[in-house]
Parts: structure tokens; C-alpha cells; sequence
């Protein structure tokens, strides 16, 4: 049997390992339970019942129903370990393209990208000490890093790495993820590159994405009441605006004088369609909106451009580059995956 069926096979009452699947692991952040306790293992006992984790092999380690409860844990206690900006050297898509976090229960599905994950990197972790017969693991250089992150996660969470055996988890996360990095980086990853045709081309495929509308750079007054925004309407000059918002603003742009922007119609509400049409310099009458009292002042309007292609080269080689370096990833971990044996043995499923 294949070692990919093998994973796919692994099911503990409503918990199925649905393979290793890289998009669900880094770009969409595992969901956070609707409620999580305030305790670190906070399940109840019918909970635990329902949503049991199994005991699984990768290569010659056992992975107990308790190190993945304490992923769990990790995971549901502090997020940060499992959304970090980065999986393994691969940046994630700019934040504009980036998935809504999807927001579930605790249950088979968050349960199961946690397995995932962990399977994932166990089948990695191995796969680097068997292509290398040891040399990165056995370097005490290599975990610098690792040991420094888990210096200080374990200072600034003190209560939740309160016991050994947590501690330890830790630092075997910490110091796996880190080494397999290393050796993409190193190995993997070297040599990949992108060319300045390659750039051009991607942008005259997307130019209408570089073209920018209309903008406006404007000034605003907020007030709570309406009374307080019309006394200062009397008062505002264009040469006395900036002094005014930074001394009755109740907005958070008030200590740099309400400036805002540039901004497209867009990206602000309807209600403040009007600055388009105003001259520069001109000052508005009060508006109301959710938020509270408006006065509004254009200061620049910016013409409708197409962003030249020096300019936004940096991004696109940043995407490219992570385009590239996912392919590569995904097809050096489907040889991992068919390399290192995973099994479930109290299911029954074996190589």
C-alpha cells in the first residue's frame, strides 16, 4: 500500500487524515476554536470522547494521542505559532490575497489540519536526516536559532510551558521546523531565481492590476457631537485646519493634523464621494456618519497612473519567487511523503 493511502487511511472514529495537503498548512491560517477556554487543555471529557486523536508512526517515531493534544492546545492557547508570516521559507500571498481565516468549531476538521501539519513536518523532518545520513542534525550550530525561539516563547508564556514534558515539545517543534527550513534553503530552494523577462512578462499580463484611479489626500475633523463640529466650522481656515485637528480630532489620524490618504471613491464610503468633486483647499460642511461629525478638506488630487513597471518590479519578483519556490516544495514533499513511512497502529493500517 502507498504511503499516501496510508495517511489517507488513518481514521479514528470521525477523524480522517485527508492526506498532506500543503495549501491547508500555510496558506490559510489554522482557524482558531469560535470560543477557546481560557485553560490550555480545557476539553471536556464527552469532548475528548468524541473528537479522540490517534496514536501515529512516522519513520521509526510513535507520536502519542498526547504530543497532538498538545499541538492542539498550542495551536488553540497561542495562534502565533501556527500563523507565522512565513511556512518554511515560503513567504505567504501579499496580505490583499491572503484567504479569510475560516472560522469553525473545535471538531474533526480543526483536529484534522493539526494532525496534518504535524504529519507534515515529522515526514519532512526525517526525510532531511535520512538524505543528509545525520549531517544537519548532528551540527549544534543549526540550533541556535531554534533554542533562542524557545528561550523566549517559554519566558513570555511561563504558565502554559509550566511542565517538562511541554518544554520539550517545544523546543522538538521549534528546532524541527527550523532545520527542514535550513535545508531548503541550503538545498531545496538554491539555485531558484527570477529573470527580468520573467518580471516584464508577468506584468504586461496583469497591467490593469498596476493601474491606479483617481486619489484624493485629504484632511478631516471628527467631533462626537454635531454642536462642536459646526462651532468649529466657523473657525477653519485652510491654514488653521491641521492645528485644529490635531487639538479637537477625536480621530486616530488627529495628532498628524486628520491627514488621510491617497485614497480611490473605493476605498471610503459613499458619504465622502464629495471630496472628489471639491477644490483643493475646499472645506466641507459637517457630515454625519457612524462614527460621529466629519468636516473634510482635499489637500491633493492625484491622477489617474499606471504604476511603471520599475516600480512595482520588487513585488513581482517577491511573487514569483514564491510562486516558484511552492512548486518545487510541493514536489519535493510528495517525494518525502512516498520516502518515509506513516501509520496509524492501533488502526490497524499498515505499510
Amino acid at each position: 500500500m502507498s504511503r499516501k493511502i496510508i495517511l489517507n487511511a488513518l481514521v479514528i472514529g470521525s477523524l480522517v487524515i485527508a492526506g498532506v495537503v500543503l495549501w491547508k498548512v500555510f496558506s490559510q491560517p489554522l482557524p482558531l476554536p469560535d470560543a477557546p477556554s481560557d485553560s490550555p487543555a480545557a476539553m471536556t471529557p464527552s469532548q475528548d470522547a468524541k473528537y479522540s486523536f490517534p496514536e501515529l508512526r512516522v519513520a521509526d517515531e510513535t507520536i502519542s494521542p498526547a504530543d497532538l493534544k498538545w499541538e492542539f492546545d498550542l495551536h488553540t492557547s497561542l495562534p502565533q505559532f501556527e500563523d507565522s508570516d512565513e511556512h518554511l521559507g515560503i513567504p505567504k500571498p501579499n496580505e490583499a490575497e491572503k484567504p479569510e481565516p475560516i472560522k469553525i468549531t473545535d471538531g474533526p476538521e480543526l483536529r484534522e489540519r493539526i494532525i496534518t501539519s504535524v504529519v507534515e513536518r515529522k515526514v519532512l523532518f526525517h526525510f532531511v536526516r535520512q538524505k543528509t545520513k545525520g549531517a544537519i542534525l548532528d551540527d549544534p550550530s543549526r540550533y541556535q536559532k531554534c533554542l533562542s525561539q524557545h528561550k523566549e516563547a517559554i519566558e513570555s508564556k511561563a504558565e502554559f510551558f509550566s511542565q517538562s514534558k511541554s518544554r520539550e515539545l517545544l523546543k522538538t517543534k521549534l528546532c524541527e521546523e527550523d532545520l527542514v527550513k535550513q535545508y531548503l534553503d541550503e538545498v531545496i530552494f538554491k539555485g531558484i531565481t527570477v529573470t527580468p523577462e520573467e518580471v516584464a512578462s508577468y506584468y504586461r499580463k496583469h497591467e490593469k492590476s498596476y493601474k491606479k484611479p483617481l486619489r484624493v489626500i485629504l484632511r478631516q475633523i471628527v467631533t462626537a457631537t454635531e454642536t462642536k463640529a459646526a462651532e468649529l466650522r466657523k473657525e477653519i481656515k485652510p491654514n488653521n485646519f491641521a492645528a485644529l485637528a490635531r487639538q479637537n480630532s477625536i480621530s486616530p489620524e488627529a495628532d498628524n493634523g486628520g491627514l488621510m490618504g491617497p485614497f480611490s471613491k473605493e476605498q471610503l464610503p459613499t458619504l465622502f464621494d464629495i471630496v472628489f468633486n471639491m477644490g483643493i483647499g475646499e472645506i466641507s460642511g459637517v457630515i454625519k456618519s457612524e462614527y460621529g461629525f466629519h468636516i473634510l478638506m482635499p489637500i491633493e488630487r492625484l491622477s489617474p497612473q499606471t504604476q511603471p513597471l520599475a516600480e512595482v518590479s520588487p513585488a513581482i519578483r517577491s511573487e514569483l519567487l514564491r510562486i516558484k519556490k511552492l512548486e518545487v516544495y510541493q514536489t519535493w514533499l510528495n517525494t518525502a511523503m512516498n520516502a518515509i513511512s506513516v501509520s496509524a497502529p492501533n488502526a490497524g493500517v499498515t505499510p
